[in-house]
């Protein structure tokens, strides 16, 4: 650690000859509210020689509706005193005996924080089945492809998996300096995989690279220092290959989440490609994405402010690219309060092509960390990580859930 600290250090004086970013922000959405379509009345059947009474149809309950907050906070401001958290509407009707509806919160045991102010709907999967898979990977595993310049990653595939059922994929890729074990220590995914039934991977990068990661030119901050000069996108390639060998893969809902350097890539290949269905980078910067030529998607992103190594501005910055790119309104997003933040939706993307921005507040006990802010929103304790906001790891799922199924 001392090692990675030393080439931060490094990194941190080399930032000093770049100009910041330019500064921007925009409040960011609590998704709108969906009702959901209203169960037909079934017809009255015909009548034989004897009348017979039409049987009465029971409405289905009406899903909860949750408004946004009454007022919007300042850029990079928490929850503020006299801002009323969302109001959770009661149901219309509610079907005899039926259960009310439950705001989901952190499974118990996970170390996840409550998710206040998130609703995600059951993914489920309509690919088709597979036969003949193998499941013989389950729990955590250090794998490697792409021999031989042999790239390394970490695999994980819960104990309980049908290898024949189709199931989601996440890939985490890690920051400058650091390796897939410390996102597995640090992000929680594979607690969330347990609980939610899908594959997660955590690659390393490239060996004698100067970067860990080819994150495309012209990228804004400190991710210029460090260019890597691996062939990533087939590691990519080659990660999901591996999944699909041993496991049912449900291909239309592959996605890519990951911090710092990491979250660069995950910028950049949302730039080049469209077979990851949606993204989630965390304190992370990007270049103008004008000459894309990958779709519209959903992305989510998350950024402490401060952020003592990739300034605050340029995830800004990369959330200004994303809407302009999705089609989204800059103007009034919804916004949710999480712990130690907010997160903000954007109104107007095209369909299928949510925005999202959440950023944090660097709680009092850690503003006098090295590099303060550049840390994974709810993780472990660890150096990398604040675990008293909100956890990015939920967060990043539930978004995928509703807008990317």
């Amino acid at each position: 650690m001392r090692h990675e600290r030393s080439i931060h250090s490094y990194l941190c004086v080399l930032a000093l000859s770049l100009h910041a970013c330019s500064s921007e922000s925009a409040p960011v959405a609590a998704p709108a509210p969906v009702t959901p379509p209203t169960t037909a009345t079934a017809p009255t059947p015909v009548a034989p020689a004897a009348p017979v009474a039409t049987p009465q149809i029971v409405q289905p309950p009406t899903t909860p509706t949750i408004q946004p907050p009454n007022a919007v906070p300042a850029a990079g401001a928490g929850a503020a005193t006299g801002i009323q958290p969302p109001t959770v509407t009661t149901p219309v009707a509610q079907a005899a005996g039926a259960a009310a509806p439950v705001v989901p919160t952190a499974t118990a045991g996970t170390g996840a924080v409550p998710m206040t102010g998130v609703e995600p709907v059951e993914g489920v999967s309509t690919a088709k089945a597979c036969v003949g898979k193998a499941g013989k990977k389950r729990g955590k595993s250090n794998e490697s492809v792409m021999a031989p310049s042999r790239r390394t990653f970490v695999y994980y595939a819960p104990k309980d998996l049908d290898p024949n059922k189709p199931v989601p994929l996440v890939i985490v890729p890690h920051g400058y300096t650091q390796s897939g074990q410390a996102m597995f220590d640090i992000t929680r995914y594979s607690d969330l995989a347990d609980r939610e039934k899908f594959v997660v991977m955590f690659p390393d990068g490239a060996p004698g690279s100067i970067g860990p990661w080819d994150v495309g030119s012209g990228v804004c901050g400190n991710g210029q220092l460090v260019p890597g000069s691996g062939d990533d996108q087939k590691f990519l390639d080659e990660m999901v290959k591996f999944a699909e060998a041993d496991q049912c893969i449900d291909h239309e809902h592959k996605f890519l989440t990951g911090w710092s350097m990491g979250g660069y890539l995950i910028n950049h290949t949302g730039c080049l490609r469209d077979d990851f269905r949606a993204l989630g980078p965390h304190s992370a910067g990007t270049y103008q994405q004008a000459n894309c030529k990958g779709k519209p998607k959903p992305v989510i992103m998350f950024h402490f402010n401060p952020d003592g190594l990739i300034d605050f501005n340029c995830g800004v910055k990369a959330r200004d690219q994303w809407i302009k790119r999705n089609g989204c309104s800059a103007d009034n997003p919804d916004t949710t309060m999480v712990k130690g933040g907010n997160c903000k939706y954007y109104k107007g993307c095209k369909e299928g092509a949510q925005v999202a921005f959440c950023q944090f507040d660097i709680p009092s006990n850690h503003l006098s960390d090295f590099l303060a802010g550049h840390a994974w929103s709810g993780g472990t304790k660890h150096s990398y990580s604040i675990a008293e906001t909100e956890s990015a790891t939920e967060l990043g799922w539930a978004f995928f859930k509703k807008y990317a199924w």
